[in-house]
């Protein structure tokens, strides 16, 4: 029952007061129930969404349930979110757990989405393991899957953004199609996560929930410090511990400590064996400290009359591509011009890991009434916060809001080996303004148009026990400048024992530049060269090289001012050639003298 009372009021006390007079939310929940499930979510923490969600959706937003497998439910049809609907929501917990043989996510992102009631802001929350599964048998299984897999993503995703409708996928298992849920995400402005625990998955709905309803928050500095301005009416605090430690304590301006135990009437304190969230109404102006051990992803969101605005942010960054915004102080819906703002007021825009570490960060500058700017492309693929900070000697704002960030190209090869598939991520490129290449050992390889944004390099059969590179570039213009991408190497023969083990291209989503890529193959012995000709060892012996740059990128930008690191690496390279060389030469004449006479 404290877990309940702690969600509702997390439910009701994050939800900034301005969202709820916005257009009201339809979110609808998709449920996996399929069999793959018992193993890629033995924890059921399927259960623990549906608690969050029923939660953490204010009073004005609409709701409902669905499950699939093999078929299609809808256990909670959709209803406005009040006590009675979270109630129902509760008694679903066994159906989670009622397994069905297959997986159709084509039928269940279809069936929910087009339900009524057809509103405006509709968002569908889909749990799953993320693997299409359709009844069928022997080869022709292969292809239904496959061809499902493809509507989702040339048809259907499509089809729902231009209705409005937002997918924010939710993996609860790392054994997922991780590219479908991305690629889905993506052609619908929705979020993709992977949730292994229930501390992050309750992350991920936290960041659903600010790309539905975004609101504004104090920030919490190293220190655990935050600020709280005479402008604030109040705030929340939702703080993260590990389980077993005591709940923080807050301090407030003028000493006075808040704890579970001891708070005054007016605060309300909610605890559970991983979070507290404590709501103080009308707090005392001044710095506020937190006493205790709490998580990263602990947060202040606060109640305020001056409150932060943007243009929309988007829910997807492409590598390498810069992003512009755009926005604002406003109060009681009207901008404030530079003459109501406070003094001294300066906007930051910054792009975090999920671990905090800045990977962009860009001042934006005043124009008009308005603060506008570019966050610079990244390098790093995958989830991170967006956070824009208005800050100045009164007052602190802030949004956050997660986002994906993806390659702008991704190249993958097909299961039976014969081709290359190489999709056009960002929306502003496509076969009329790129232009690809690809070569296989030093050979050129045939690039074909196969769709608007989609080119297919057919590769030639090769030794089944070789593992050979496929290089692809690609120059494309835009916005009158012209840019070259380099995507990961492609490996033919990827599981064969002869070659080189790095650059996984498994991975649905790849890069526009190179990609990081930690996991370097190794080699043993002389194994380098065996079955490869001269121009292959040349094609290999670079991508080595490319993957070692990857690797020591942040040494070289630490001691790359010395001269002395140049030359030592120099050195060691060359050698390191030199010795590759004389000992495939060594062996090439060992075995020709081993050869028999006839």
């Amino acid at each position: 029952m404290r877990a309940l009372l702690l969600m509702v009021m997390l439910a009701t006390g994050l939800a900034p007061t301005w969202a709820l007079a916005q257009s009201a939310p339809d979110v609808r929940i998709v449920v996996d129930v399929s069999g793959s499930m018992k193993q890629n979510d033995p924890q059921n923490l399927r259960a623990n969404a549906l608690g969050f969600a029923a939660t953490l959706l204010p009073p004005s937003a609409r709701g409902s349930i669905w499950t699939f497998g093999t078929t299609v439910s809808n256990p909670l049809p959709s209803g406005t979110v009040a006590d009675a609907w979270r109630g129902r929501v509760a008694s679903l917990s066994p159906q989670l757990t009622d397994y069905q043989q297959f997986t159709d996510i084509e039928r269940a992102l279809r069936q929910a989405a087009d339900a009524a009631p057809d509103s405006a802001n509709r968002h569908l929350i889909l749990l799953t393991d993320g693997m299409v599964d359709l009844p069928a048998s022997g080869s022709d299984k292969a292809q239904r899957d496959s061809a499902s897999r493809q509507r989702i993503i040339s048809e259907l995703a499509p089809e729902l953004a231009g209705r409005g409708v937002v997918v924010h996928a939710i993996a609860l298992s790392n054994n997922v199609d991780l590219p479908l849920l991305e690629q889905v995400a993506q052609t619908t402005g929705g979020l993709a996560a992977v949730a292994d625990t229930p501390e992050e998955l309750l992350r991920a709905f936290l960041d659903v929930l600010d790309r539905i309803l975004p609101g504004d928050q104090i920030p919490i500095d190293g220190q655990q410090r935050f600020s709280v301005d005479d402008d604030i009416d109040e705030f929340n605090a939702l703080l993260f511990h590990d389980p077993g430690v005591d709940s923080p304590v807050l301090v407030g301006p003028d000493g006075q400590r808040y704890s579970r135990g001891d708070h005054p009437g007016v605060v309300e304190w909610q605890s559970s064996d991983r979070y507290d969230l404590v709501t103080v109404p009308d707090p005392a102006a001044g710095e506020w400290r937190i006493e205790g051990d709490i998580g990263d992803d602990s947060r202040i969101g606060i109640h305020a009359d001056t409150v932060l605005r943007s243009t929309p942010l988007p829910a997807t960054l492409y590598r390498g591509f810069s992003t512009p915004l755009d926005v604002w102080l406003a109060s009681d819906g009207e901008t404030l011009g530079a003459d109501r703002r406070p003094d001294g007021l300066t906007v930051r825009a910054e792009l975090k890991d999920l671990d905090g570490a800045v990977l962009a960060a860009t001042p934006l500058d005043p124009s008009d009434d308005h603060f506008r700017g570019e966050l610079p492309g990244v390098d790093q693929l995958g989830n991170a916060r967006l956070t824009i900070t208005a800050r100045s000697d009164r007052m602190i704002r802030q949004q956050v809001q997660t986002v994906n960030v993806v390659a702008a190209l991704s190249a993958v090869l097909s299961e039976d080996g014969s081709q290359i598939v190489v999709r056009a991520n960002h929306p502003d490129l496509d076969v009329n303004n790129t232009q690809l290449s690809a070569s296989l050992t030093g050979r050129s390889l045939n690039v074909r148009q196969t769709g608007e944004r989609e080119w297919t390099i057919a590769v030639p059969q090769t030794d089944p026990g070789q593992s050979l590179p496929v290089t692809i570039a690609a120059d494309a213009r835009v916005g009158g400048r012209t840019l070259h991408f380099e995507l990961p190497v492609v490996r033919l023969n990827p599981e064969a024992s002869v070659g080189l083990s790095g650059a996984d291209l498994q991975r649905g989503i790849t890069s526009d530049s190179r990609q990081q890529d930690n996991s370097l193959g190794s080699d043993d012995g002389d194994d380098f060269t065996d079955g490869l000709t001269a121009s292959q060892m040349a094609d290999i012996a670079v991508d080595k090289a490319q993957q070692g740059w990857r690797f020591a990128k942040p040494y070289v930008e630490t001691y790359g001012q010395r001269p002395v690191t140049w030359i030592i690496i120099a050195v060691i390279v060359l050698a390191w050639i030199l010795l590759r060389w004389r000992n495939a030469v060594r062996r090439r004449r060992l075995g020709r003298r081993e050869e028999p006479s006839i």
